[in-house]
């Protein structure tokens, strides 16, 4: 089933994040959940232009189109008035007009169709009818003068007739059964995407709340958009980015260092920052020491 497939990519990507500082698990709960609310309700776009994953408003749609060709016979038939046809009789062929019509193939070509309408006359109920057939087809190009056949017309009007009810209805089932399709495989798309928007939403509010608890002032709007990138690139199975917890020489560090005038939690009475070391002439070191980059997101700057 499709949901569990997303469902168990979710909770592995957010495997990797539990173990991190609880900013950095918040931020991963609020990325991926609003991710799969976004994918349920329209579908996320392929990294790299790809085909548009389809979401719930799209599989409405599919249900309104399949809904729509379950009905084109019953709307042709009614139009054309086959679908009255429901007596039969024997009738004799009195002549037949033949049509030819044109169409340019894919490859740049011409291809000729022959169609049909031939004349009959019968009788029903002791009247006699003659007249041409309510529709056309090139079956009926096979009938020639003074044969008998068998026809189907309308007992209200019977007038109307046709001698090829039979492949009219055989066609016309072909768009019923496609439209069918379309609404089972739409509905079941309808019922995942419904499944992923309310498993996002449990995951979106479980990042909430455990914000809630961080220091006042944490800002985790740019470590959301990190994560939200990396996690499309993993559910397209796009080789992508390192997590946002490595630094730019592949280092994991699961504890992002605090910003500048940051005082971490629990510092021992006493504790000294260690003294900038001096070069050989006894001459103060102005060079910047080198610090592992810092989310500024996850921990800002306090006065």
């Amino acid at each position: 089933m499709r949901f569990s497939k997303i469902k168990n990519q979710a909770t592995s990507f957010l495997d990797k994040y539990k173990t991190q500082s609880p900013a950095m698990y918040a931020a991963a709960l609020e990325a991926i959940g609003g991710l799969l609310i976004f994918d349920g309700f329209f579908g996320l776009p392929h990294p790299f232009g790809g085909q548009k994953r389809s979401g719930i408003f799209g599989s409405v749609l599919g249900v309104v189109f399949g809904l729509i060709f379950m009905m084109v016979p019953t709307f042709f038939g009614n139009l054309s008035g086959i679908n009255n046809l429901k007596a039969t009789t024997t009738a004799t062929v009195v002549s037949n007009h033949q049509s030819q019509s044109q169409s340019t193939t894919s490859s740049g070509g011409t291809t000729t169709t022959t169609t049909c309408q031939p004349v009959v006359k019968y009788v029903v109920d002791g009247r006699q009818f003659e007249g041409p057939s309510v529709d056309s087809s090139s079956l009926m190009c096979s009938f020639v003068p003074n044969q008998v056949i068998t026809i189907n017309y309308n007992p209200k009007n019977p007038v109307q007739w046709s001698g090829d009810v039979k492949t009219f209805g055989s066609f016309m089932k072909i768009f019923f059964f496609a439209g069918l399709f379309v609404v089972i495989s739409s509905a079941f798309l309808f019922i995942f995407r419904l499944l992923s928007i309310i498993f996002g939403w449990k995951i979106l509010k479980s990042g909430r709340n455990l914000a809630k608890t961080l220091p006042p002032g944490t800002n985790l709007t740019g470590t959301i958009s990190q994560i939200e990138s990396e996690f499309k690139s993993f559910l397209f199975g796009v080789s992508g980015q390192n997590p946002v917890w490595q630094n730019f020489n592949n280092q994991p560090f699961s504890n992002p260092q605090p910003a500048n005038n940051w005082t971490a939690p629990n510092t021992p009475a006493g504790y000294q920052a260690p003294t900038q070391p001096t070069n050989i002439n006894n001459q103060e070191n102005t060079s910047q020491p080198t610090q592992n980059p810092v989310d500024q997101n996850i921990y800002p700057n306090q006065q």
